[in-house]
C-alpha cells in the first residue's frame, strides 16, 4: 500500500510538470505608450471620480429643470364600514356594511417663488459645466502623470543599457590587461585594479536594474494593472536627435490663462455662486402657487349605480395661494450671507489658481530652456569623452599611459553617456508636454518626440 501511494504521488507530480512549465513560460503582456495612455484614461481613479461628479451634476440639472413643471397626483381609496355609521354621501345613519370608494386627481404649480427655482437651475447648469471642465483637466493630468512615469521608466532602461555596455567594455579591457600582464608588459596590480573596476561596473548594473524595476512598479500602480502580472513596457519611437522647439513666455502665459480647464472651471463656479446668492435672496420675496383638483366617489348604501354615482358626485377645485414672508427668524438673511462668503472663497481660489498657473508656465519655460542647454552640453561632453577615452586607451596599450588614466577616462565616458540619456529624455518630456501646462493637451493625441 505504501508503494502504491508513492506511485500515485509520482504520477500526480508528472502530470503537473507540464502545467508548471506552462506557467513559467507565460509571456509578459506588452504595453506600449499608447496602451498606457488608454489605460490611464480608463483606469485612473481621479478620472473616474471626476466622471461620476459630472454625471451627478447632470442629474441635478434634470432635477431642477423638472422643479419648474407642475406636479400631478392620482389617488384612490376604498373603505369598508360595519354597524352604525354616518354616511356622508347619503346624509344619514345607516346600519349595514357599506363600501366607500373615492378617486381624485390633483395638480399644483409654482408660478413665482422669488426667482429661486430659476436661479437654482442656472446654478446647476453652471456647476455642471464646471464639473465637465474638471473632468477635462483630470484626463489631461492622468495622461501627464503616465507620460512622466513612462519617460522615467524608459530613461531608467536606457541608463541600464549604458551600464551594461560599460560592463562589457570593462570586461573586454580586463581581458586585454590580463594578456599584457602575462606578457610582462604591465604589473599584476593593473590586473587587480581592473578586476575591482569590473566589480564596480557589475554593482552599477544591479543598481540600474533596480531603478528600472522600481519605475516599472510605479507605472503598474498608476495604471491599476494586476500586481501579479508580468508586463513588458515598450519604449516609444524616439530619434537620437531631438528637434529643439522654441517657446515665447508671454505667448505661453496668455494661452494658458485662456485655455486651462481648471481656470475655466473656477470662472464658471464664480458665476454659479452668484446664482446661489440670487436664490438665497429670493427667499425674502412672496411666492405664488396654483392648485387644481378633481374627484368623485361611490358608496354602496346608495341605490344608484357605480357609474351614476361617479357622474353625480364629481367635483373640482381651483386654488391660488400667496405666501408673504414676514419674519423667518433671519433664515434668508443668513443664507444670503453664507452664499456671499462662498462666492468670495471661489474668487480667492480663482485668483490663487491664476497665480499658480502663471508660476507653472514660468517654471516649465525655464525648465525647457535649461533642458536645451543641458542637452547641448551633454552632447559636447560625450564627444569629448569618447575622444579622451579612445586616446587614453591607445596610450595605455603602447605603454605611454597608466591604468588610472584609462579608468578615469572610461568613468567620464560613462558619466557623459548617462548625462546625454537624461538630458535627451528631459528635453523630450518638456517639449512634448508643454501643451499640458498651457491647457490644450488632447489626451488621445499625446506623442513623445
Amino acid at each position: 500500500m505504501h508503494r502504491t501511494a508513492l506511485q500515485l504521488v509520482a504520477v500526480t507530480l508528472t502530470a503537473l510538470l507540464p502545467l508548471s512549465h506552462a506557467l513559467q513560460a507565460q509571456t509578459a503582456t506588452t504595453v506600449t505608450f499608447e496602451d498606457a495612455v488608454r489605460l490611464a484614461l480608463k483606469q485612473s481613479v481621479t478620472v473616474r471620480q471626476a466622471s461620476n461628479t459630472a454625471a451627478n451634476s447632470e442629474a441635478t440639472v434634470r432635477q431642477r429643470s423638472q422643479a419648474l413643471l407642475p406636479n400631478f397626483t392620482l389617488s384612490t381609496s376604498t373603505t369598508e364600514n360595519y354597524g352604525y355609521n354616518f354616511n356622508q354621501n347619503e346624509g344619514r345613519i345607516v346600519d349595514q356594511a357599506t363600501t366607500n370608494f373615492q378617486i381624485g386627481a390633483n395638480s399644483g404649480v409654482t408660478l413665482y417663488d422669488g426667482g429661486r427655482n430659476r436661479a437654482n437651475l442656472r446654478e446647476a447648469r453652471l456647476t455642471d459645466a464646471a464639473n465637465e471642465s474638471d473632468l477635462v483637466r483630470a484626463r489631461q493630468t492622468a495622461v501627464f502623470t503616465v507620460a512622466a512615469q513612462y519617460l522615467t521608466l524608459v530613461q531608467a532602461q536606457e541608463q541600464l543599457r549604458v551600464q551594461r555596455d560599460n560592463l562589457l567594455a570593462q570586461r573586454a579591457q580586463d581581458s586585454v590587461i590580463q594578456r599584457l600582464v602575462r606578457a610582462g608588459a604591465r604589473p599584476i596590480s593593473d590586473q587587480y585594479q581592473q578586476q575591482a573596476t569590473v566589480a564596480s561596473a557589475q554593482f552599477s548594473v544591479v543598481s540600474a536594474e533596480r531603478n528600472s524595476e522600481a519605475a516599472s512598479v510605479s507605472l503598474i500602480q498608476t495604471l491599476q494593472l494586476d500586481p501579479l502580472g508580468r508586463y513588458r513596457f515598450v519604449p516609444p519611437a524616439m530619434s537620437d536627435s531631438v528637434r529643439v522647439a522654441r517657446f515665447d513666455l508671454d505667448s505661453l502665459l496668455t494661452k494658458a490663462l485662456g485655455s486651462r480647464a481648471d481656470l475655466a472651471a473656477l470662472k464658471t463656479r464664480m458665476e454659479a455662486s452668484r446664482q446661489s446668492i440670487s436664490s438665497a435672496s429670493g427667499a425674502r420675496l412672496p411666492s405664488l402657487s396654483m392648485n387644481l383638483g378633481y374627484s368623485s366617489a361611490f358608496n354602496s348604501a346608495s341605490n344608484l349605480t357605480f357609474n351614476d354615482q361617479l357622474s353625480q358626485r364629481r367635483n373640482g377645485s381651483l386654488g391660488v395661494s400667496i405666501s408673504v414672508p414676514i419674519f423667518d427668524r433671519g433664515v434668508a438673511s443668513v443664507a444670503t450671507q453664507q452664499a456671499r462668503i462662498a462666492a468670495d472663497n471661489v474668487r480667492l481660489q480663482q485668483e490663487d489658481r491664476a497665480q499658480t498657473v502663471a508660476g507653472e508656465i514660468r517654471r516649465a519655460y525655464l525648465d525647457h530652456a535649461a533642458a536645451v542647454q543641458q542637452f547641448e552640453a551633454a552632447q559636447a561632453q560625450l564627444r569629448a569623452s569618447e575622444l579622451a577615452a579612445s586616446t587614453t586607451l591607445r596610450r595605455y596599450e603602447v605603454g605611454a599611459g597608466t591604468l588610472v588614466e584609462v579608468t578615469t577616462a572610461r568613468a567620464q565616458l560613462v558619466q557623459a553617456a548617462s548625462a546625454v540619456v537624461t538630458a535627451r529624455f528631459t528635453l523630450a518630456f518638456q517639449q512634448s508636454l508643454m501643451s499640458y501646462y498651457v491647457g490644450d493637451l488632447v489626451p488621445e493625441q499625446v506623442a513623445l518626440q
